[in-house]
């Protein structure tokens, strides 16, 4: 497959999936998904962030259902799951546009790296070559994108918090946006269908998107209010909940709990691959440097994808041919997101 054609599949697959999972949650579009999942808002937004500024109105329905639900989103959060600079400043000029409609100061961007230059900004939405004459949205200026101010529909909802998708949406409502809300969910996921599955600290941290610390003391005030169980593996500690008295709490039975997955890790790894996909300069290169390239990428995300449960192949095919071995691994990627 020629990068061409694996830049055009894997933008498609991505596309649809962000598409349908916005629209399980509250955004103006259709889709045919039901999922059994529950979704991890900020790990999505980031990644339609990225994924995004291939498809201007997903960007653009996404703003409005921030604009409509910020509410329900942990900017901490949010900046915690970044993982470059090119993360931190998607999310610092997608936070001060949505500010400039909802003002809230939990929502200022930190400081620009530099002056707002229309003239020398680059266009934000990939491939674009329509002018901008009218007025520019001043949160992406300031990081040196260009895009138009483009006023907020309204026409997003609420989530329906009944839908398993919008399970970590129902647990904040109870718990309030923090880490004991990202903890129980956690516990809720895990182990699908076990009346109590153990789960180590750290895995809990992994996906509960807060420092260590904070996680460790959501989980000390949670055992000691009797509403999550503490046990001792040697030096470690494991935590577990009794998953039927919290499914009977919410009306469901523990087999319309949702189950778990690991997005910030999944999630981060199809962003680098959109990313680095979407740079036209690797159309250059020889079939040896592009494979060179691909291996480079492959070793920084194949750890996050393994942790996600997605399957890799162990063998790696040698020289240029290694590029078959990249194909694998993307389409492997795509795979788990079905």
């Amino acid at each position: 497959m020629q990068i061409s054609e694996l830049r055009e599949h894997v933008r498609a697959q991505l596309l649809g999936f962000a598409w349908d999972q916005w629209a399980q949650m509250g955004v103006f579009a259709s889709s045919d998904r039901r999922d059994r999942w529950a979704m991890d808002p900020e790990a999505l937004l980031l990644f339609t962030l990225e994924v995004g500024r291939a498809d201007a109105r997903l960007f653009e329905e996404a703003s409005d259902w921030m604009v409509v639900n910020e509410a329900l989103i942990g900017v901490r959060r949010l900046r915690n799951l970044c993982h470059d600079a090119a993360d931190r400043a998607l999310a610092d000029a997608f936070l001060t546009s949505v500010a400039h409609w909802r003002p809230r100061a939990r929502l200022a961007g930190k400081e620009p790296p530099r002056e707002p230059n229309r003239s020398e900004a680059q266009p934000f939405f990939r491939g674009s070559i329509t002018p901008i004459h009218g007025p520019v949205d001043a949160g992406f200026l300031q990081h040196g994108w260009l895009k138009a101010e483009v006023k907020p529909s309204g026409k997003s909802q609420p989530p329906d918090l009944l839908a398993p998708v919008n399970f970590s949406f129902r647990l904040r409502q109870i718990l309030g946006v923090g880490a004991r809300a990202e903890v129980i969910r956690v516990l809720l996921t895990t182990g699908w269908r076990r009346p109590m599955n153990q789960v180590m600290t750290q895995v809990i941290a992994n996906a509960a998107g807060y420092a260590r610390r904070n996680v460790q003391e959501a989980l000390h005030s949670l055992n000691s209010a009797g509403v999550i169980i503490a046990t001792r593996f040697g030096n470690e500690i494991r935590y577990g909940v009794e998953r039927e008295r919290w499914a009977t709490m919410m009306g469901l039975t523990t087999d319309q709990l949702p189950f778990h997955r690991d997005w910030p890790q999944l999630l981060y790894a199809l962003r680098r691959l959109a990313r680095w996909l979407e740079d036209t300069s690797l159309d250059e290169l020889s079939p040896y440097m592009l494979a060179s390239r691909a291996r480079d990428l492959a070793d920084e995300i194949e750890p996050a994808l393994r942790y996600a449960g997605v399957h890799l192949n162990e063998g790696r095919q040698p020289g240029a041919d290694y590029w078959h071995s990249f194909c694998e691994l993307a389409s492997a990627a795509l795979d788990s997101l079905r």
